[in-house]
């Protein structure tokens, strides 16, 4: 489902047994394949903060390698690849220094068999003093380094890449789609965010959940997950049930603006939806959770899919609170007039004329915590039982001891003095009675704080 750190390593180990092996017969582009290795372990190893003294050979061109020592470079470059690509969510990898050491050790015995295939090479070839030379250097200091440590790399080996493979059907194309749902709303400034945003993300989980929960009820036929079918089934009832909540909060607590989402998000949800509804579906109604699964197969493949839809619905939840939370310190949402007079009671104490001059609105933005308790309180419930879900779907599909990283941290804490109360302009009555600012009206307040901002 997802290449490991784990995975590339021993992929790299095999490169470099087949390259010590046809060292004696594979003459070709000996200097332009050693340096191209050479560079991919360079960066590779500046990822598990080592720095190789030996220089490179200055008479080498890496983008003419080929053969076996080439496909020794790529497989390299792939594990260095895969370290650069880990957020900070992944960073924890790195505190262990047995770890560290153990993967240097790993990555310095692969070095090692390149190194003599080189120079097994190098005694049917023409003779090249300069490159014997630089080629036992590496040996001599890569061979402290493969001393050390043990074959254990600990955390470090369930890192994986930020994305998923390439699909090749639909339940791939599905899992694919989920990572790619949850990038697009890690990578979504917060400051840009509506509130027919926040409705949308609250929709798009409640409709993952909805998946989710069927696929469960698959789950349990199998004998061996059963248990935890149940168990994950239960959580994404509680889960749902919170949604229904937030979403009830959004229409009650919150203004709202016409017109529909057109974030990233939404577009990448829509496109997951559709693969997953026709995945799940005959071609007129979803599949029956009591029907049987086709055979073994079919049951890995839907402990992927929901392992990849939990992970993707938790953090999207996640990164929707961290949104709200990060608007409401910085005054960008909207509360009844009426529940903010109840908690400040400084709120309607003005002058007649200012009453009279400028019409009482009936939403309010303000940066009171207190006002936004109820939502804030749902939020967590949801990620809560997201997160359990997550879990649960993770030991079913057997990647509890993945690490997957997720996108860049947004967040930026907001000023320290409280932001002012500001009132948007004067409401009007929509057809359900309700008071509702005017869109455009809205925009100039909505967006009068973000100049400089990240969107």
């Amino acid at each position: 489902m997802r290449t490991t750190y784990e995975d590339l390593l021993r992929v790299a180990r095999r490169d470099a047994v087949v390259a010590y092996n046809s060292a004696h017969a594979d003459t070709t582009d000996l200097v332009a394949g050693w340096q191209a290795t050479l560079t991919a372990a360079r960066h590779h190893f500046r990822w598990l903060r080592l720095e190789l003294s030996t220089s490179d050979f200055a008479s080498a061109d890496p983008l003419a390698a080929k053969g076996a020592l080439a496909a020794l470079a790529r497989s390299i470059g792939a594990g260095g690849d895969l370290l650069a690509s880990q957020s900070r969510s992944t960073r924890g990898a790195w505190d262990d220094e047995n770890s560290l050491e153990a993967a240097r050790a790993e990555l310095a015995w692969i070095m090692d068999r390149a190194a003599r295939a080189s120079v097994a090479r190098l005694k049917t070839a023409q003779t090249n003093d300069g490159l014997r030379r630089h080629l036992a250097d590496v040996i001599a200091e890569l061979k402290s380094v493969r001393k050390r440590g043990s074959p254990d790399i600990g955390d470090m080996r369930g890192l994986t890449t930020t994305l998923p493979h390439a699909a090749v059907d639909q339940p791939s194309q599905v899992i694919l789609l989920a990572a790619r749902w949850q990038a697009a709303h890690e990578t979504t400034a917060p400051g840009g965010t509506l509130t027919r945003d926040l409705r949308s993300t609250t929709a798009q989980v409640r409709t993952v959940i909805g998946y989710g929960m069927h696929l469960a009820a698959r789950l349990e036929q199998r004998g061996t997950t059963a248990e935890l079918s149940r168990e994950l089934a239960q959580a994404l009832r509680l889960a749902g049930a919170a949604t229904q909540h937030v979403a009830r909060l959004w229409r009650t607590r919150l203004s709202d603006l016409n017109g529909r989402s057109e974030g990233p998000a939404e577009s990448a949800f829509v496109e997951l939806i559709g693969v997953m509804r026709a995945w799940m579906s005959d071609g007129e109604r979803l599949t029956r959770p009591q029907d049987p699964l086709d055979d073994r197969r079919a049951g890995t493949v839907v402990r992927d899919v929901i392992d990849e839809l939990m992970q993707s619905a938790d953090r999207v939840a996640k990164v929707q609170q961290e949104t709200v939370a990060w608007l409401v310190r910085r005054g960008h949402l909207f509360v009844p007039r009426v529940e903010l007079a109840k908690r400040d009671p400084e709120f309607d104490r003005r002058p007649q004329v200012w009453r009279l001059r400028y019409p009482q609105p009936a939403w309010v933005r303000t940066n009171m915590v207190s006002c936004f308790d109820e939502v804030t309180a749902a939020l967590a419930e949801v990620t809560d039982h997201l997160s359990a879900a997550a879990r649960l779907a993770r030991r079913i599909a057997g990647t509890s001891d993945l690490r997957r990283p997720y996108g860049p941290k947004h967040f930026v804490s907001p000023p320290v003095q409280p932001v002012p109360v500001v009132d948007p302009p004067v409401a009007t009555r929509s057809p359900g009675g309700r008071y509702r600012p005017e869109y455009w009206d809205l925009i100039p307040e909505i967006y009068r704080d973000l100049d400089g901002l990240e969107r």
